[in-house]
């Protein structure tokens, strides 16, 4: 059936569909070209669902075939073919969503995905390795690392984005807050959102080892389709040692995945500190910095009409590739001035080389103003808070500061900061480079 819809679609390229499908945030799966290639060309059923259902619909849809029509018959007839295969039919749960899924608190990360996800390029290459390792394989970890700021959490976001049908918890500290609802460093916050994405249908215990004993279950059991838990920054976990530790199998079940990332950390790996063994990974992402490529991606798409015209000089690329040399995190901010026309081909030669400098150079800016001391003590409380600190905390704390002022400071500083909660009146820094440059300095 594929085939054929493949045949009036005009035969078009893989890699063709597979870019038409990551344009569509309604389809639920973004299979590579090489998986869109093997879904239409090989043998073997396709082994995960929401693929077939995502290539059939862009399919129906240039050959003028219903779509809705086409896509219930796909399903029918992939739950058909699986029968088969195993010789029994496939649980409720197997049959492809259109939406992603809703379990857990997977809502609140929303803001993080937007922000890790606003300005991304230049990953093409490590998502598509990712994919393609799990549509060759039946399970197994999948383990991204790099340098703090490299684009791990921002890897994973887009990841999630891509393929709703993905599971995900992201252990930032940026997110927790005290007393708060939900805290993505606490463990049994954790455990409870996994346990009810990977098991939706039965309640998860409240907390304590009736909940560790749910999720030791519901992660050694097989299951009939492939699921894909993403668990980002296992390195922000502030306890020791790791909560974590004797929570993940060694060996994973049929069908299940976890793709882990952390820091790099020199010669030593953090999969130590929570129970794994780097030879027990079946694939290791090292995210490195940036290419040129990636740089002019940027500009083009994300660096407003300045970036898109600055992307096309190539002497202008090369000179931001070498100002940033690669680094993601930095990247974003130069192309943020680009967009404002604060970086510009006069200029760009007299910008920093490295992030530091040039945050000396953004704060020397700041401190010639009257307000300085404000700005001084207003980062020095979100530097010490446990979390994000709420508007009304500032206000009480620092002597001499109003509402009015809050807003200016604020101003001046939110490219640095990360606002949270009710109404957005919650700060901290949206990195954890800010903060340790701040300490740093402070």
């Amino acid at each position: 059936m594929l085939y054929e819809l493949y045949a009036h679609a005009g035969a078009p390229a893989t890699d063709e569909i597979s870019d038409e499908i990551k344009q569509d945030d309604s389809l639920p799966d973004a299979p590579s070209g090489d998986t869109v290639r093997r879904i239409l060309s090989e043998p073997a059923l396709p082994r995960r669902a929401e693929a077939v259902v995502s290539v059939a619909t862009v399919l129906a849809r240039q050959a003028g075939r219903d779509e809705r029509a086409v896509v219930d018959s796909v399903r029918q007839l992939w739950a058909s073919a699986l029968t088969r295969e195993t010789g029994r039919a496939p649980a409720p749960s197997s049959v492809p969503a259109q939406g992603p899924s809703s379990g857990g608190s997977r809502w609140f990360f929303q803001h993080l995905l937007d922000y890790h996800t606003e300005k991304f390029a230049g990953r093409d290459g490590e998502i598509s390795a990712i994919r393609d390792h799990i549509d060759e394989h039946d399970r197994g970890y999948v383990f991204v690392d790099g340098l703090s700021g490299y684009g791990k959490t921002s890897l994973l976001a887009m990841l999630v984005r891509q393929q709703p049908s993905y599971l995900y918890h992201f252990i930032s500290q940026r997110y927790k807050t005290a007393g708060g609802a939900f805290d993505p460093t606490l463990r049994d916050h954790l455990l409870s959102n996994l346990c009810e994405q990977l098991d939706p249908h039965r309640a998860a215990p409240i907390e304590g080892v009736a909940l560790t004993d749910r999720f030791l279950e519901v992660v050694q059991s097989d299951r009939e389709n492939p699921t894909v838990l993403v668990l980002d920054a296992i390195d922000e976990v502030d306890k020791h040692p790791s909560f974590l530790r004797g929570l993940l199998p060694r060996r994973l079940p049929k069908n299940l995945f976890v793709l882990l990332s952390a820091r790099s950390q020199g010669e030593r790996s953090y999969l130590e500190e929570v129970g794994l063994a780097p030879d027990g990974i079946g694939l290791r992402v090292t995210l490195g910095g940036l290419d040129t490529d990636a740089v002019r991606q940027l500009l083009l798409h994300h660096a407003g009409p300045a970036g898109a015209a600055l992307g096309q000089r190539p002497g202008f690329v090369d000179a931001l590739h070498d100002v940033s040399e690669g680094d993601p995190f930095y990247l974003r901010f130069l192309v943020e001035d680009v967009e404002h026309g604060r970086l510009t081909p006069e200029n760009i030669r007299r910008t920093p080389n490295g992030l530091y400098p040039y945050l000396d150079e953004q704060f020397e800016h700041l401190h010639r103003s009257v307000d300085s001391g404000l700005h001084n003590m207003v980062l020095g409380l979100i530097l010490e808070a446990y979390g994000p600190l709420h508007r009304s905390d500032l206000l009480r704390n620092v002597p001499g500061l109003t509402g009015g002022k809050l807003d200016q400071v604020v101003c001046d500083v939110q490219r640095f900061l990360l606002r949270t909660g009710e109404h957005r009146q919650s700060y901290t820094f949206c990195h954890n480079r800010f903060r340790e440059y701040f300490r740093e300095k402070h």
